[in-house]
């Protein structure tokens, strides 16, 4: 078994682009973190390293780490979470940026972080337990006042105070203000932001991330004074739909907090079903 490190996208790309085909819903993220950093990261804050574990000429594990944020990780093999690790606390000395966490699949996110603790003496922090859902056959929930329309320029405003607002009650991590500006700018210009209007006014946001032949909903938001009135699940369901029209697509996904029974319920109305769980774990001490 063989870990490999390098700061070149292509050669990443080259390396997994196999292993990441083979379970296209479940390694999604890391999927779309090459697509990232091919466009040019918005609220990254320093290079991204990439890294990728073969054994017998056949990858069976990879990870990215693109700081501020913790580092994605696949399914990991038995034993190369301490090397993955300690490759990553290397590269976060040489580019002086602490290593914050690990996000992935449960049982590697945990092995990773137990690496973490035999190195460090530190403990880590549950930050996020999160539910993996994979679209099945969809089921058409009743349909609220209102109608769906693509976010456009116009809308920036009302997308990013949104936007803010899920970052907060969710608790995941994200950039800046300005920097959050930029993502929700470049989200409304790829046409991936939807929203259910009622009499004029937005009442729901879902937006989503393409990264073929998987399509990624999120976030998902509808302020708390429209909350309840099934907005949420028919502009999902509908926004769906229609991703899963689009050529190139075959597959939708979306993750849900572990702990929250009233959006699990909600999309798994209209036909998402869950297939893997996953923890985002922060490092004490880095």
């Amino acid at each position: 078994m063989t870990l490999h490190f390098s700061d070149d996208v292509e050669a990443y790309a080259a390396a997994v682009d196999g292993f990441l085909d083979a379970a296209p819903a479940s390694r999604n993220l890391l999927r779309g973190l090459i697509d990232t950093a091919r466009q040019g990261a918005l609220t990254w804050t320093a290079a991204p390293g990439f890294w990728w574990i073969d054994a017998a000429d056949q990858v069976v594990g990879c990870a990215t780490w693109t700081p501020p944020y913790p580092m994605a990780v696949s399914t990991l093999p038995d034993r190369a979470a301490a090397e993955l690790l300690r490759s990553a606390r290397d590269r976060a000395q040489q580019i002086g940026v602490a290593l914050p966490g690990v996000n992935g699949p449960r049982p590697a996110a945990e092995a990773v972080a137990a690496a973490w603790t035999d190195a460090t003496g530190h403990g880590t922090t549950l930050q996020m337990a999160e539910l993996l859902h994979e679209a099945g056959v969809l089921v058409e929930p009743a349909r609220p006042p209102g109608a769906m329309r693509t976010a456009g320029a116009a809308d920036v405003d009302v997308c990013l105070e949104w936007t803010l607002a899920f970052v907060v009650e969710s608790g995941v991590m994200s950039g800046d203000q300005s920097r959050m500006r930029a993502v929700v700018e470049h989200t409304l210009s790829g046409g991936r932001c939807h929203l259910w209007d009622v009499d004029g006014e937005p009442v729901s946001m879902v937006a989503h991330q393409p990264h073929a032949p998987v399509v990624r909903i999120g976030p998902v938001y509808t302020p708390p004074q429209h909350r309840t009135r099934g907005y949420a699940r028919r502009l999902t369901y509908e926004v769906t739909r229609r991703l899963l029209d689009t050529p190139g697509v075959d597959r939708a996904s979306l993750y849900t907090d572990v702990a929250n029974p009233v959006s699990n319920s909600i999309y798994r109305q209209i036909g998402y079903l869950p297939i893997e769980e996953h923890s985002v774990l922060l490092f004490d001490g880095a």
